[in-house]
């Protein structure tokens, strides 16, 4: 149990979730921290509903799961600016969305053959209708989608997954979240 409120805790710190802030205050007298407040945070939290959208992958329950085709862009655009302002690195882990805010993680998920990718928005797009994500070439590569160009995917943001789900990707989603930089 322990285990599980401090994944949940390291999950917020690393995630930037504002429902995982701490507030702890000290009593005056016996200089205890009051963790009242906090006890119900975690029962709250624990007790939240989650939604499996693939096999070992949950989320939170009205979380937004994009579901569509995957596109890549690469050596034409590297070293252009993006939408954010950044220079593109076609090395990196990011992405294009239309609608995600800029600088969202999200995890995708080929659906084709079930390996996952954690990348950053830094730009706009993709412009071709029906497709609802433009990664890097390097995320395409590790998805697996480099020979036919576009694949079906899942976009997850990391803030819908589960702590289950997080825990299971844990050093996976850390490794790449470095590599979007």
């Amino acid at each position: 149990m322990i285990r599980a409120i401090l994944l949940i805790l390291l999950a917020g710190v690393v995630l930037g979730s504002e429902r995982l802030s701490l507030d702890i205050s000290f009593k005056k007298k016996k200089g205890l921290p009051e963790i009242k407040e906090f006890r119900e945070m975690v029962r709250e939290l624990l007790e939240e509903e989650f939604v499996e959208v693939a096999p070992g992958i949950k989320v939170r329950k009205g979380c937004k799961v994009e579901r569509g085709i995957a596109s890549w862009y690469g050596g034409r655009f590297h070293g252009r600016k993006t939408a954010n302002g950044e220079i593109y690195d076609l090395f990196k882990f990011t992405a294009a969305s239309r609608t995600l805010p800029l600088g969202t993680y999200v995890l995708v998920r080929n659906e084709e053959n079930g390996k996952v990718i954690t990348v950053r928005i830094n730009d706009r797009g993709p412009y071709v209708d029906g497709r609802i994500i433009d990664l890097s070439q390097a995320a395409a590569y590790k998805l697996g989608m480099m020979l036919d160009g576009i694949a079906m995917v899942q976009v997850i943001p990391l803030r819908c997954l589960s702590p289950d789900s997080l825990s299971r990707f844990y050093d996976e989603i850390i490794l790449d979240i470095a590599n979007t930089y």
